[in-house]
């Protein structure tokens, strides 16, 4: 499994930055791309064009694509606001099937589906929902074998195809997502304060309120999380504690 950056597969620049997230993310819209799913690079270019030539859009519309075909995820949009759910595209992430998913759905791109979520929900946190671009427009997308595989939770019953997961990529993105608003101290406030105090209560169980303000109560947690993996105890969340907050 290849984590694919947006340089290497050749997204087109259009000198416009992408926008971020200003509004909590909710969940994880799945999709499909449609037509073969065969040379997923191919279609990841050209989907781009399509989104950007001939829409008028600032890049590819996704956050993410995988490849049933190969294992490989192909980053769109990442940790910036997509294009792909009118009206929910300030708050859910978009993850496309490369290919039409009644046609060819395998194994292997279950698992890459399933990385890619996970990743999404080590971010936001795990009470992140996962539907389908169905549910919020008149279209059939994903398809009837994709958005029956969500619908009933996600599950893994196949034989798995043996091909490794190299989370390297992913986590790196997840890491470098929050290095805006480091570091995290008394009085600090937003979106990554929030994502922090959720997973200071998964590492921790400090049962924090997840309101985006960093107060004692935070602080103790964080103090106590870097108690526990040997880290400077300061309370403040820098660069070192964030890392080790999402890879320990």
């Amino acid at each position: 499994m290849k984590y694919v950056e947006r340089g290497e597969w050749g997204a087109i620049d259009t000198g416009k930055p992408l926008k971020r997230f200003w509004r909590a993310v909710q969940g994880i819209v799945i999709h499909h791309t449609t037509g073969p799913s065969e040379g997923p690079w191919r279609r990841v270019r050209g989907h781009d064009r399509y989104h950007v030539e001939t829409k008028g859009w600032d890049s590819i519309a996704y956050n993410w694509l995988v490849s049933g075909e190969t294992g490989e995820i192909f980053e769109g949009r990442g940790w910036h606001r997509g294009a792909a759910t009118r009206g929910w595209n300030s708050k859910t992430i978009s993850v496309s099937y490369i290919g039409d998913s009644d046609d060819k759905f395998t194994v292997i791109g279950k698992e890459t589906m399933l990385a890619v979520v996970g990743a999404i929900r080590e971010k936001y946190g795990n009470h992140l929902w996962v539907r389908c671009h169905m549910d919020f427009s008149s279209t059939s997308c994903p398809g009837v074998n994709l958005s029956t595989w969500v619908q009933e939770g996600m599950p893994m019953h196949d034989n798995p195809s043996n091909v490794a997961i190299d989370w390297n990529g992913i986590i790196r993105y997840i890491i470098e997502g929050g290095q805006e608003a480091l570091p995290i101290r008394r009085r600090s406030k937003g979106k990554w304060v929030a994502l922090a105090q959720g997973r200071l209560n998964d590492r921790t169980g400090a049962g924090l309120k997840v309101d985006g303000i960093y107060g004692s109560k935070s602080i103790a947690a964080c103090e106590k999380f870097q108690s526990n993996y040997a880290i400077k105890v300061n309370g403040t969340i820098d660069a070192h504690t964030w890392k080790v907050l999402w890879t320990a």
